[in-house]
């Protein structure tokens, strides 16, 4: 919650002091640290090079700048897939957290993008790098948590810090499938992929990314008529292969909609640490490409 506090005095400080440009604002901004003994009111821009050009990221705090420094490192599967799409095809990036990825795909106009995060602070963030990056008119984002159905109910949130994951809509259980004890209870609307296109019916995903960390198998239960349209090219999706039973029921709901496995990967960067197990498993409609699976 103190996050949530200082993400919005930092928005009132930036709408205040914006006659000043950057420079002045980040003094301001710096007095006001230094005043209060926070560390919590730092604004770095990190500019990343990647071979799309420099993108750039809005972080408050270390975390959201770790993400930024390593976003063609953490998932080196992930940016391998994006570089794929063709111009102006549809991504859905479900659970983009500070939309690191969102960003990568949309950069020089590439990708059209939604985003979906339901964590207020990243939020936040979320909408700030796009606006960083002047991706306004090809990314949207939405505070909303996809699911199997469509209603009101609480976000369980682990850690209400800038960037944090491993929170679950609905039901406080973790990627391990372990119930948890949530820091924060947010209000949150709920919505089946399905229920969302047939309601408002945003552009077609061509592509869809799911990083949720707990509730994949709702997800997919809610998107059979979405993953099972000759118009979604593949999907990338975050499963622990250390819960077989339930990561093979995924496969097999995903399969069932059209959609053929053609590899499971991570970074070595996760040997030996507590998401090893952790896996982004890449599916691909047939005749779309000569891969097979691995």
């Amino acid at each position: 919650m103190l996050q949530i506090i200082k993400c919005i005095l930092v928005g009132l400080v930036r709408g205040l002091t914006w006659p000043l440009g950057t420079g002045g604002r980040r003094r301001v901004l710096r007095i006001l640290r230094q005043g209060m003994n926070t560390a919590g009111f730092d604004e770095v821009i990190a500019e990343i090079p990647t071979p799309r050009g420099a993108v750039r990221f809005y972080c408050l705090g270390d975390l959201p700048l770790w993400r930024a420094q390593t976003l063609l490192t953490k998932e080196p599967e992930t940016i391998e897939w994006i570089d794929t799409f063709d111009d102006d095809e549809v991504l859905f990036d479900i659970g983009a957290n500070v939309g690191v990825y969102t960003v990568y795909a949309a950069i020089n106009r590439r990708t059209r993008v939604l985003a979906f995060e339901p964590l207020a602070a990243n939020y936040f963030l979320l909408n700030r790098n796009i606006e960083e990056n002047r991706l306004s008119n090809t990314v949207n984002a939405y505070c909303l948590a996809l699911n199997d159905t469509d209603g009101l109910d609480k976000f369980h949130v682990r850690d209400t810090g800038f960037g944090s994951a491993l929170s679950s809509f609905a039901e406080a259980v973790d990627h391990n499938g372990e119930a948890f004890t949530a820091r924060f209870e947010q209000g949150m609307v709920g919505m089946s992929l399905d229920g969302f296109i047939a309601k408002f019916g945003p552009p077609f995903p061509n592509h869809v990314k799911i990083d949720v960390d707990g509730i994949e198998d709702k997800i997919v239960i809610g998107a059979k008529r979405t993953l099972a349209d000759p118009r979604l090219r593949s999907l990338s999706i975050e499963l622990d292969a250390a819960r077989p039973d339930y990561t093979d029921a995924v496969i097999r709901d995903i399969e069932a909609a059209g959609l053929t496995l053609v590899s499971k990967r991570r970074s070595p960067d996760l040997d030996g640490t507590p998401f090893g197990n952790i896996y982004n498993y890449l599916f691909r409609r047939p005749d779309q490409d000569g891969d097979k699976r691995q």
